[in-house]
């Protein structure tokens, strides 16, 4: 097929892995991977905005228009090399070229192989130095050149220095904050940075530590500016800076030698640390009631669908449909299929009597989708098909433990979310969602194994399995709710999502 689905989905999981244990250096891919590497470069702005490289083995440009047309659009800066065998009769040159076209300073290493990836010492060489060439990178943000490397040729080799050490992140908050999306590298000179964040309070100085990133470290003359100076602009986009989306976070003083091993970075630091008590999540609309069932139904949940033959298996986890299957495609569930589980009518009518908003319609539930997660799977960031389903929505959660966050979508089309909040939920709960939490918050489960909660040292482990009962009822008719711009019954974001999909960009 000409058209590529489901890179909603993939650059939703693509920027929640670049929050969670990122930033990278730089991003790798062999033909069809290479061309999914280059997409999501063009559609992942944290992505694209903070790797120094990407290698593309056999590299080909998309058929697909939308795919093609995104990747002209983004014009990345990152540095590039595009390796092509003499032999590849899988992929043309003419193809493999005119991938490269869409990277603003692409290199090239030709081999005399077929469709693979060289082991020759020539292309090691070249490889180690294109990486380490940092000088390079710097070069790129001003020098747009292009060049060739093919072993039948010989050429001196770039100077090799070794890419510089990363600040690091600090819990405790300190005068020095590491702020990520602007630095000389994207064209924001360090006086702007020091400009912009004199608003705040007194700045020493503006460190870059890698002229081939675009990131640096603000030190602030007080504690307090610095507290003030994040909290004003972390995922902010700031017009004096080019209204480049900024991350910022608490970083140690950059004079310190690289120290001892409980220093490092810890990627749990930019997790959204969760609460355990949804009176104090701060969403509208969600209610967590724990224990809701018992060890012993708990056993007999699991024991009903563990012997079920008809589990699919999806990429990160199975799934099992009864009443009505749900259709990942059109995002909806209009086939019947096996009847709900003996145990589903009593555990509905116990939750219509739990008190939480929107549970009273629990007993007219007809669709339960069954979830298999292991360790470090999640799911990603999305809102339940408004005109699929009707307006609560019930997950019981079993085995394992996990953190459910939630996003609220920016606005006018801005991809960072205006807000994030996380919610813990521990086995047997119940978690409710209606009106405002079911319409207009995207919710999903980070990929990851274990999760940071709020006011708690250390973290939480996942256990090796979780099961989720989600229950839902179909919706008859077009939805009537209150966020239009979120609702496919009408022209919102999500009647785009199914544009989107018709042109093959949507799972």
């Amino acid at each position: 097929s000409r058209q590529m689905r489901g890179w909603d989905d993939a650059a939703a999981v693509i920027a929640d892995a670049v929050e969670t244990f990122g930033p990278f250096d730089g991003v790798l891919g062999f033909s069809q991977g290479a061309s999914a590497a280059a997409l999501a470069l063009a559609l992942v702005p944290s992505l694209r905005d903070t790797v120094r490289f990407a290698v593309l083995f056999s590299g080909f440009e998309p058929m697909d228009p939308a795919a093609t047309a995104a990747l002209h659009a983004a014009r990345i800066t990152a540095r590039s090399m595009h390796v092509h065998g003499h032999a590849d009769g899988m992929v043309s040159r003419e193809r493999m070229e005119a991938l490269a076209r869409s990277f603003a300073h692409p290199e090239f290493f030709f081999h005399e192989g077929g469709h693979g990836v060289p082991l020759s010492k020539e292309f090691r060489d070249a490889l180690r130095s294109f990486a380490l060439d940092t000088a390079g990178d710097a070069a790129t943000t001003t020098q747009p050149a292009t060049s060739v490397t093919d072993e039948r040729c010989h050429r001196s080799s770039p100077r090799v220095r070794p890419p510089l050490s990363k600040p690091r992140h600090s819990l405790a908050p300190t005068r020095f904050l590491f702020v990520n999306g602007v630095g000389p590298r994207v064209g924001i000179s360090t006086e702007a940075v020091r400009e912009s964040f004199g608003e705040y309070g007194d700045v020493d100085r503006v460190d870059v530590f890698d002229p081939s990133m675009a990131r640096c470290v603000v030190t602030m003359r007080r504690v307090e500016d610095a507290i003030a100076a994040q909290a004003a602009t972390h995922e902010t986009c700031r017009p004096d800076l080019g209204d480049r989306r900024l991350w910022v976070r608490f970083s140690s003083d950059p004079d310190e030698r690289d120290g001892e091993p409980e220093l490092a970075v810890k990627q749990e630091e930019t997790w959204c640390a969760a609460t355990r008590d949804s009176a104090t999540l701060g969403v509208p609309g969600v209610t967590l009631i724990e224990n809701f069932v018992t060890e012993e139904e708990e056993r007999e949940m699991l024991a009903c669908v563990d012997s079920d033959e008809r589990w699919q298996r999806l990429a990160k986890r199975r799934v099992l449909h009864y009443g009505y299957a749900f259709d990942y495609g059109t995002r909806n569930a209009r086939d019947e299929t096996s009847p709900m589980p003996a145990f589903v009518a009593g555990l509905l009518r116990r939750a219509s009597r739990c008190g939480a908003p929107g549970a009273s319609e629990s007993a007219t539930c007809d669709q339960l989708t069954v979830n298999e997660y292991a360790r470090g799977a999640g799911i990603a960031p999305h809102v339940d098909t408004h005109s699929a389903f009707g307006p609560t929505i019930l997950s019981v959660s079993l085995a394992g433990r996990a953190v459910m966050e939630f996003r609220l979508p920016g606005e006018g089309g801005e991809k960072e979310p205006r807000e994030r909040r996380a919610i813990a939920i521990p086995p047997r709960s119940l978690l409710v969602l209606h009106g405002e939490a079911r319409y207009r918050w995207l919710h999903y489960i980070p990929h990851r194994k274990r999760d940071a909660i709020v006011g708690e040292d250390g973290c939480e482990t996942r256990e090796e399995r979780r099961v989720s009962f989600t229950f839902r009822r179909r919706r008859e008719g077009a939805c009537g709710c209150e966020w239009p711009e979120a609702c496919d019954s009408r022209e919102g974001a999500a009647q785009r999502l199914k544009d989107r999909e018709g042109r093959g960009l949507a799972s």
